[in-house]
């Protein structure tokens, strides 16, 4: 069965979703640094949801239903609008879409619903959006809210293949590296010889913060790069180690989240 929620009718969809869990993965069209296109976090937040999903199933031993929604692909993100190719919303308006597409798929009988997140400026706006949908307007749902990266990081630090704090990054060597083991030819060769380490910066974007706090300020995204760390380090080798990891640690989460919600 396939796991795409828009290649089933309604009929099908309402047959299921009693006992499915829906995925609605959130993600971004913005700029990526010189050498990732902008698709970049719907790319990797789509291609994970439905792996995991088909995971799930197997893990499960067919136990576990996920459909997976079509990706949000416009979110929040008036913080790239420094550069070219960055297509955002107001959290006010992203919010209330997420909130809309959520209570359609209430509405279609989905009683446990995921967000799954694939861009940092979706992150507290849906964490609202899970906390209003339970508790302010009362849908009788559970619903779980995460990014990816967030599920996957300790499994892939583990493993040596990345140290924590480079995951997510922007555009930095986690993305490149696994969209070099999805769509190759969406690194932009070119622009990839064109970026430099910012790990190191001292200005602009990526310098250092408060700890257990986030500081915004005004300007600083047009002061940076606009990607973090060393994209140019990364190798499909390691996206293919990551991307693995990834799926199979949101699918585990998805089992979890089945399990512990019926």
């Amino acid at each position: 069965m396939t796991v795409r929620l828009e290649e089933l009718t309604r009929e099908q969809i309402k047959a299921i979703a009693p006992n499915a869990i829906a995925v609605l993965p959130t993600a971004s069209i913005e700029q990526h640094g010189p050498h990732l296109a902008v698709v970049t976090d719907t790319l990797l937040c789509g291609t994970v949801a439905l792996r995991a999903a088909e995971r799930a199933a197997e893990k499960s031993g067919g136990d576990t239903t996920v459909l997976v929604a079509p990706v949000m692909p416009y979110c929040n993100s008036h913080h790239h609008r420094p550069f070219a190719g960055v297509l955002s919303l107001s959290a006010p308006t992203y919010i209330a879409a997420i909130t809309d597409i959520l209570e359609g798929l209430k509405l279609s009988g989905f009683r446990r619903l995921m967000i799954l997140n694939g861009h940092g400026g979706n992150t507290d706006s849906n964490a609202v959006v899970g906390l209003d949908f339970v508790n302010r307007l009362g849908h009788n749902v559970a619903i779980a809210t995460a990014a990816y990266w967030d599920i996957a990081r300790p499994a892939i630090v583990e493993a040596g293949i990345m140290e924590g704090k480079r995951i997510p990054g922007h555009a930095g060597r986690f993305e490149t590296a696994m969209v070099m083991a999805i769509r190759p030819e969406l690194v932009n060769q070119e622009g990839l010889s064109q970026t430099r380490d910012q790990s190191k910066s001292d200005g602009g974007l990526f310098s250092k913060g408060l700890v257990g706090g986030t500081v915004q300020t005004h300007g600083t995204w047009g002061a940076s790069a606009g990607y973090s760390d060393e994209p140019a380090a990364a190798t499909p080798e390691e996206g293919k180690a990551m991307l693995e990891i990834v799926v199979d640690k949101v699918a585990d989460f998805m089992v979890s989240f089945d399990r512990t919600t019926r």
